[in-house]
């Protein structure tokens, strides 16, 4: 009879019903946080993507812009006149100021320096000189007198060497070195800025 009585006591008694559902329901939710989780922490934590624009594209911020000056021929070819002109300011503002140069003027009575049909291969920068690769063009289509070639070479001089960190600018054509565009203005060596042929700026 004693012995009846110990084994009952050393019996475990049976988890009551609502205890088992308890952990049914936390093994439920470990699961489903497991598998879950990761997937809800990316997307809290996932950079937002740039919003398309209504037609398509991509709405990007605004590039800041600075102001330029390009210059021209005055009507009689005998001084350059400044029109200012609105670029991106990136690392392509050099070759930017040119393809406004080569556009030519907004003024009807001025008139493109550079010989019609020049066109830019590429800008690029050493030390303080700015390096400008023109197409055959600038040279061949010279008018063939000494205004043209004078006006187109500071055109492109005093354009570039407004920039900041620009002191000098040197003219190649198709990549090659060439000593003068028509016989008139040497351009073997690098130029400086020369201001006493800007008549004005506008």
């Amino acid at each position: 009879m004693e012995e009846f009585r110990y084994r009952r006591k050393r019996k475990k008694k049976s988890p009551l019903p609502w205890q088992a559902l308890l952990y049914v329901f936390l093994g439920v939710l470990l699961f489903f946080g497991v598998v879950y989780g990761g997937e809800i922490l990316l997307r809290l934590f996932r950079p937002t993507p740039p919003t398309p624009s209504p037609s398509g594209g991509v709405l990007l911020p605004p590039k800041e812009e600075m102001e330029v000056t390009v210059y021209f021929a005055n009507p009689d070819f005998t001084a350059l006149v400044g029109e200012k002109r609105r670029i991106p300011n990136d690392e392509r503002r050099l070759e930017r100021a040119i393809g406004e140069l080569l556009k030519g003027p907004s003024d009807k009575n001025l008139f493109n320096a550079l010989p019609q049909g020049t066109r830019l291969n590429a800008v690029f920068v050493e030390g303080k000189t700015a390096y400008v690769d023109l197409s055959a063009e600038m040279a061949k289509n010279q008018s063939g007198g000494t205004s043209q070639e004078f006006l187109s070479v500071y055109a492109i001089v005093d354009t570039l060497t407004a920039f900041p960190g620009i002191e000098e600018v040197k003219i190649l054509i198709d990549g090659k070195e060439t000593r003068t565009l028509c016989g008139h203005i040497d351009i073997s060596e690098p130029l400086q800025r020369d201001e006493r042929i800007i008549a004005k700026v506008q």
